[in-house]
């Protein structure tokens, strides 16, 4: 990282730590080490938070099978009634800064129980990918990016994959905007929760659909991130749906936006 981005990195985390100690329920952790020089490591990663509070609906961990790419842990829940010899569209969902590890579990914690729903999953059939983060790393550094691609690859190696979407929340939400910059075209839609993005790589990140969620109370990464890309993303002639919940903090962006009833359905609706 250069000058200009370690200062950056600095300020957003001291800034998130002391402003969410005075005004958010969430537990702030030691801020990380910072990750290694990349392209991708360009946007400064939160500070990892575990909540107090809005607890986390708990996915049935025995519905995701437990499997590894290289060296990175990963869950999978196949389509309902899977069928080999159909094709199935693919969600990779990457989770925050808070779990990271080699458990194969703490990714599971946000999410992954909405995807498990049985009507949703007779109604939109796909493989759901829900990949854990090494403590030493980001999604949106060179290992995060090369390995998730390599994982995505690696699946239509061995399945029918059709349209694959990416999604995540805070780092995962960063990894989302990394993973569409360095792959132009290879996503069909992203969904970034709580996050931020290079804003001069809109361009080659238009090509897939988006939906972008913040909370204006949000003082771990302000909303004012979000509603960047997301113009950034118009301006580039992206189809894009931006919320904004003026009551929720960062936690509670990921909160809501799992509520919103068409939140799957979005995802999964036919490109145009």
């Amino acid at each position: 990282m250069n000058i200009n981005i370690k200062l950056r990195f600095l300020f957003v985390l001291l800034s998130a730590l002391l402003t969410a100690a005075c005004s958010q329920e969430d537990e702030i952790l030691p801020a990380p080490q910072e990750s290694p020089a990349t392209e991708s490591a360009a946007v400064p990663v939160p500070a990892p938070v575990l909540t107090t509070k809005a607890d986390s609906t708990k996915a049935d961990s025995a519905a995701y099978r437990y499997a590894t790419f290289r060296n990175m842990p990963y869950r999978i829940l196949f389509p309902k009634n899977y069928d080999p010899a159909k094709q199935y569209p693919m969600l990779v969902f990457l989770h925050g800064i808070g779990e990271r590890g080699s458990d194969n579990e703490l990714q599971l914690r946000w999410g992954a129980s909405l995807f498990q729903t049985d009507s949703l999953r007779e109604k939109y059939p796909a493989f759901i990918v829900f990949p854990q983060c090494l403590t030493d790393h980001y999604w949106f550094d060179s290992w995060g990016t090369e390995t998730l691609k390599g994982l995505i690859d690696s699946m239509g190696k061995e399945h029918k994959i059709g349209h694959v979407y990416i999604g995540g929340l805070s780092m995962g939400a960063y990894g989302t905007y990394a993973m569409t910059s360095r792959y132009p075209g290879f996503f069909t839609g992203a969904v970034a929760i709580s996050g931020d993005g290079d804003s001069n790589k809109a361009p080659v990140m238009a090509r897939a659909r988006w939906r972008i969620f913040a909370g204006k109370k949000d003082y771990i990464v302000s909303s004012d991130k979000s509603e960047k890309m997301a113009a950034a993303l118009r301006k580039s002639g992206a189809s894009v749906s931006f919320t904004l919940y003026p009551g929720a903090d960062h936690t509670g962006s990921w909160v809501n936006a799992f509520a919103e009833p068409d939140f799957v359905s979005w995802i999964f609706s036919d490109p145009k």
